[in-house]
């Protein structure tokens, strides 16, 4: 009887089912098991990271061994002097400040400077295409042709004259036409800017003026054999980046400094914090209508370009961060020449005459709140018009503000994150952002604006806020900063 139960057919069917419902079941449980373990993978990915992506205050806060990194950077790149309350005041460099105030009315600071406070929209393609397009030929461009900075800068030149009709938003021009009608001035102008009447050299945005010696600003009366400083001015927009200093002994001097006397402050709030790979990123000088035109730094977390690895890939990827300290000063010589155009209101204030502008978008570390805490705001209406006329050049289109205003934030504090916000310098501040999200443009208007940056790590950002007592919040079970007093 069991010989034939065992060969019965709708018994096999029933064992077969059996078998296939046993499969499927843990087949189903496996796939749930895998989903839920890469969910809990995406949910950790953010885990003990900060929420938030921009804050702004005082470099006070810092403490006083930040202010020993900042005199290094006075003495050794910096043209200062010492008031009665022993604050540092900077004098702009001699040696380029002619250039710097007449090279902001060439046709490349015209063009990008007019973007920063008009950009196109988060979803345009030039956001999308152009702008990192531009972005990554730069960042390729400066790769190759390091070691050759001449040729580098013939480059950038060449490149960035090439990409002046695609960012041109003037109607009925098209090729390099659109670039003459952005800039009538090349030798002398009627118009009522600050050039106005001046003669300019025909070649003055050509290669060969793009950068200036200086001399050793330090030990201006020692023997002191150390090469002459540089500074080197890079388009699209007119500023000039210094880089980081290859002199042995600067950096010797400062990566002591932040790794001893500031690493061991930071350690009283975070108990055995250490410096990873935390680094200064770059020394900048905006002079009156310099600017630096919209980007991302995405790039700067790959580190280098694909035909060219340098096995730091990993620590530029870590570096998320980045933080500016911010100096502004007024220029008696400038004011002048506002004078001459009678522009009102002009006084010693230093603050707000310079910016960095951005765009929200899809970062979702950047919120109303967070925007208010870090002191941003929406663009005047007379900000606004800078996108067509502006006391550095002639107006490329009709000045009368086109369109209708942009909404930067809606009803119930909601935020358009296609909008434009600026977030005022303020002398003596420091700003933090987060990195690759963050579209944002640095405008100087009425000061010359001075930076010096650095990139640091999630973890490194969260000592230095820790140490400032600025609240910051973190994702999954870390623990934010709350100062409860």
């Amino acid at each position: 009887q069991e010989v034939v139960a065992s060969g019965d057919p709708s018994t096999k069917m029933v064992r077969s089912l059996g078998r296939s419902i046993i499969l499927l079941f843990l087949i189903l449980a496996a796939t749930t098991i895998a989903a839920a373990s890469t969910g809990e993978k995406e949910a950790s990915d953010n885990d003990g990271r900060i929420v938030q992506s921009l804050f702004r205050f005082p470099a006070s806060k810092l403490g006083p061994e930040f202010e020993q990194l900042l005199n290094l950077w006075y003495d050794e790149w910096l043209y200062t002097t010492t008031n009665e309350n022993g604050t540092a005041i900077i004098t702009p460099d001699p040696s380029g400040k002619q250039h710097a105030l007449q090279s902001v009315s060439i046709p490349a600071t015209t063009l990008f400077r007019r973007q920063c406070y008009g950009a196109a929209p988060i979803k345009s393609p030039q956001f999308t295409n152009l702008y990192n397009n531009l972005e990554q030929r730069r960042k390729e461009i400066e790769f190759q042709y390091i070691q050759d900075p001449k040729e580098e800068m013939t480059m950038l030149h060449t490149m960035v004259k090439r990409f002046y009709p695609a960012f041109s938003t003037v109607d009925n021009h098209s090729g390099t036409s659109a670039a003459v009608h952005l800039h009538k001035k090349k030798v002398v102008s009627i118009e009522d800017t600050i050039h106005a009447k001046t003669n300019l050299p025909l070649d003055y945005d050509s290669p060969s003026k793009l950068a200036f010696q200086t001399l050793k600003l330090s030990s201006p009366d020692t023997d002191d054999d150390s090469p002459p400083q540089q500074w080197s001015w890079r388009p699209a927009g007119q500023f000039s980046n210094r880089g980081m200093s290859n002199f042995l002994q600067w950096r010797v001097r400062f990566f002591h400094t932040m790794r001893t006397k500031f690493q061991r402050q930071l350690s009283k709030e975070t108990p055995g914090f250490k410096f990873s790979h935390g680094r200064p990123s770059g020394m900048y000088w905006y002079p009156p209508g310099a600017v630096r035109e919209w980007h991302s730094n995405y790039l700067d977390l790959i580190g280098n370009t694909k035909e060219k690895k340098t096995g730091n890939e990993k620590i530029y990827a870590s570096q998320t961060w980045r933080m500016y300290f911010i100096r502004t000063v007024r220029d008696e010589e400038f004011d002048g020449l506002l004078q001459n155009l009678g522009v009102g209101g002009i006084s010693a204030d230093v603050d707000d005459h310079s910016a960095m502008h951005i765009i929200p978008g899809e970062d979702e570390g950047i919120t109303l709140d967070v925007l208010q805490k870090a002191g941003a705001r929406p663009l005047t209406k007379e900000e606004k018009q800078r996108q067509w006329k502006d006391v550095f050049a002639e107006e490329y289109s009709n000045s009368t503000f086109a369109g209708e205003e942009v909404v930067d934030s809606g009803e119930e504090g909601t935020l358009n994150r296609n909008s434009v916000w600026r977030l005022p310098d303020k002398n003596g501040y420091v700003t933090f952002f987060r990195l690759p999200k963050l579209f944002h443009c640095i405008v100087s208007e009425e000061v010359h604006r001075y930076s010096l940056g650095f990139a640091f790590s999630d973890d490194e950002v969260q000592a230095l806020l820790k140490l400032a007592k600025v609240d910051f919040d973190v994702y999954g079970d870390g623990e934010g900063y709350t100062d409860e007093l």
